[in-house]
């Protein structure tokens, strides 16, 4: 036990996290962010670390504002750039329209009836030099020109997808 941790608290803690965590996003549709850190706070209170940052004997400081300053930070630190960078392709692709020109070339070569084929394909490329997040913000749309454009009801789950999301 170190700082009125034990491990069994904090697994419990873990788990229960967990499932707030998932019930906020599925159930309450509180934005991915906030849920993550309510949940993060969550965890450590069950856990038992302090609300507030105190310093221990050796000089470290403890709390769970201080692991989430301090675990947000290393791990925006060491995957930031490359998601800032996936962000501004992302954008960039979305305004100068070449990710839609790319699924419909993919659609002209594959042919109307393989619409999902296009689409899957461009979404693999576009998805290599972007962001996640990106990648969906891009290709949302393209997949709603697509459907339009081919009046295939087969793609109708691209419409319904979108609208669970």
């Amino acid at each position: 036990m170190i700082g009125g941790l034990s491990g069994d608290r904090m697994l419990i803690g873990l788990a229960i996290g967990i499932i707030v965590l998932i019930f906020l996003v599925l159930k309450t549709k509180v934005q991915a962010f906030l849920a993550l850190i309510i949940s993060t706070i969550i965890v450590g209170v069950v856990g038992g670390m302090p609300l507030t940052n105190i310093t221990l004997d050796d000089g470290k400081t403890f709390g769970i504002i201080n692991s989430i300053t301090t675990g947000f930070g290393g791990t925006l630190g060491s995957i930031g750039i490359i998601i800032g960078f996936g962000v501004m392709m992302g954008q960039i692709f979305e305004v100068t329209g070449a990710a839609k020109r790319m699924a419909f070339t993919f659609l002209k070569l594959f042919g109307k009836k393989r619409e999902e084929e296009a689409l899957a394909l461009t979404g693999f490329l576009v998805s290599i030099p972007i962001f996640c997040d990106s990648g969906f913000v891009v290709l949302s749309p393209i997949a709603k020109a697509i459907s339009k454009a081919t009046k295939n009801l087969s793609s109708a789950w691209v419409l319904r997808w979108q609208q669970v999301w």
